[in-house]
């Protein structure tokens, strides 16, 4: 059984984009050179005309362009521009809100550091390899997008900080986004909180964690589908949709019942067992510390 708030898109698109809406209604820019062109220009317009002065609102993307200037690329502005759908006033936001983000997760040293398992996430080894964020390498939905699953059970805040699980969770995020079409149409996220505890439904978390996904970091979340939730999240959900934007709201779907259940259920989002998640009766076994040792090896 599924339970959906609604997935349709709060943004209108013109004509020029993709010619059908998704599996959850929502329709994407058609990218052309001369959009992509364009719209940096007036990004970086923009940006300049926000930055002539310091401001408590930009000052720690000022401190971004004096310690890492090489960080600062075309490339990285246009995954802003992607996650805003090249409405670039949202986009510059978003991109200021970032570095004053990322500053207030990994400090002022390390925010400006690449965003590497030896260099920004040196000390967050522990709260990496629980895996309460991992990405399904290899696996996409029919749109192209990485798919990551959330195990909340996972949890155990007498090892790690809040803060370091932030940090590992937005390396993971940022690894999904090296897909380009995770850029251009979204990540999926499968959670299952079917064997966490109420104690692991973390408020606190969600209040520093959500407001990166939400207005910092490059992503558009296309859906949250939340499997088997167990009997108290209706005590929790309430809770944590009061950090959640109304556009992440509406792009939360509830599945409830066996793992057959769900398997029916998310095919009817284009996502077949093949892209689920052994936990969930699905045929991808997450081998999440290899990926980690791999992505070491080729210094990411």
């Amino acid at each position: 059984m599924v339970k959906l708030l609604s997935l349709s898109s709060t943004c209108t698109i013109s004509s020029d984009s993709d010619d059908e809406p998704d599996h959850y209604g929502q329709v994407h820019p058609k990218e052309t050179p001369d959009l992509i062109q364009k719209t940096l220009a007036q990004f970086a317009e923009e940006l300049a005309e926000r930055t002539v002065q310091k401001t408590p609102s930009n000052q720690e993307y000022l401190m971004a362009k004096e310690k890492c200037p090489e960080l600062l690329t075309a490339q990285f502005e246009l995954m802003f521009l992607r996650s805003e759908v090249f409405r670039v006033t949202d986009a510059v936001t978003r991109y200021l809100n970032y570095w004053k983000k990322r500053v207030e997760i990994f400090g002022d040293e390390k925010a400006f550091e690449p965003l590497t398992l030896d260099q920004a996430l040196s000390e967050d080894g522990t709260a990496l390899q629980i895996g309460y964020l991992r990405l399904l390498v290899g696996v996409t939905d029919p749109k192209g997008r990485s798919i990551l699953f959330s195990d909340p059970s996972t949890q155990d805040r007498s090892k790690y900080t809040r803060l370091s699980l932030t940090r590992a969770s937005w390396y993971v995020v940022h690894a999904a986004l090296e897909n380009e079409n995770s850029q251009k149409y979204g990540v999926i996220v499968i959670g299952d909180p079917s064997r966490a505890s109420f104690s692991q439904f973390d408020r606190k978390l969600s209040k520093i964690m959500l407001p990166c996904m939400q207005g910092a970091i490059p992503v558009r979340l296309s859906a949250y589908h939340v499997c088997k939730p167990p009997a108290f999240a209706a005590l929790v959900l309430p809770l944590l949709k009061l950090c959640m934007s109304e556009r992440v709201k509406k792009r939360v779907a509830f599945h409830t019942g066996s793992n057959a259940d769900v398997l029916k259920s998310l095919r009817k989002y284009g996502i077949d067992k093949s892209c689920v998640p052994v936990e969930l009766g699905g045929d991808v076994r997450i081998d999440h510390i290899r990926w980690m040792e791999t992505r070491r090896q080729q210094g990411l």
